[in-house]
């Protein structure tokens, strides 16, 4: 018997088991790791889609509430009328609400969001103070309009002279630069002001662009006959169709800007990079969301 068990096939039987056991073991435990592997890899996905999930919630909160501050501060600066502390509480409302959703932001991340996300508030913020003294400006004009489209016979000529005086300073304060126009107003304030002795005083200080005495002079000679009772704008006050500060701010307007015709373009304008920022907040928001799209898909290209 013996001499069977240790017969070659009998060896050989007994390798063939043993193999078979050991193949079966560690075929086991590869499948064990595999399906481990498969396990952890289908929990990771699910765990990075939650988080792409979470993601894309706080970015459409934050946006809707960018959204209305946008609109808050677009509503300040060009209100149609003197209502501006009502106003005043509705973008304080929206400002605390976006703060809010800013914060959560902050949270989730990525920086690159976050950024975005900070820097719409920032240019939010800055654009409202930026052209805040415009917006009286632009409710002024807005009761010219107003005026125009009354029917009253009176009010309308009283519009259309106004309008026409504002044209003609318009006019003569554009041949000037920047810092002589100021000068030009302090000059017409005192009619005593010897306005050659200034002018040539000017120029010798500020010899660059300096503009002729003929430019200076047409200037002054309006703003004088501006304050004038029996002027346009001050009959427009007298009447009741505009306040004293209404008159001052178009005034002003006038001529320190004299390039724009209307304040509400120069507004418009002035709001543009709090909308740019709003839109490379979505776009970065985009793509952290979709990384799988091209840039293309963003804008961005």
């Amino acid at each position: 018997m013996w001499a069977a068990l240790t017969s070659p096939e009998a060896a050989a039987a007994v390798i063939a088991l043993v193999g078979a056991l050991l193949a079966a073991y560690w075929g086991g435990r590869a499948g064990g790791k595999s399906a481990v592997a498969a396990a952890q890899t289908q929990n990771q996905g699910i765990a990075d889609q939650g988080a792409i999930n979470a993601r894309r919630v706080v970015y459409a909160e934050f946006a809707r509430d960018a959204r209305a501050l946008a609109d808050g501060v677009h509503q300040y600066v060009m209100a149609d009328g003197p209502a501006l502390d009502a106003d005043t509480a509705a973008y304080t409302q929206v400002l605390d609400r976006a703060r809010w959703s800013y914060d959560v932001v902050s949270i989730e991340g990525p920086q690159s969001v976050r950024e975005a996300a900070k820097l719409f508030i920032d240019q939010a913020i800055a654009c409202r103070v930026r052209e805040s003294w415009h917006s009286s400006v632009v409710a002024a004009f807005n009761k010219l309009d107003a005026l125009m489209l009354t029917g009253d016979g009176d009010q309308l000529h009283a519009v259309l002279a106004l309008r026409q005086e504002m044209d003609q300073i318009r006019r003569a304060a554009r041949a000037l630069p920047q810092d002589w126009r100021s000068q030009a107003r302090g000059w017409a304030r005192n009619a005593n002001t010897d306005l050659r002795a200034r002018w040539q005083e000017e120029r010798d200080r500020l010899p660059g662009g300096a503009p002729t005495f003929e430019d200076v002079a047409t200037l002054v000679s309006l703003l004088r006959d501006h304050v004038d009772p029996a002027a346009p704008l001050n009959t427009a006050v007298q009447a009741g169709y505009l306040t004293s500060q209404d008159a001052s701010k178009i005034s002003t307007y006038a001529v320190t800007w004299a390039e724009e015709d209307d304040p509400r373009e120069r507004v418009l304008r002035g709001l543009l990079p709090m909308q740019e920022a709003l839109d490379a907040f979505v776009r970065k928001a985009n793509r952290v969301l979709h990384p799988e799209e091209s840039e293309e898909d963003f804008g961005e290209a």
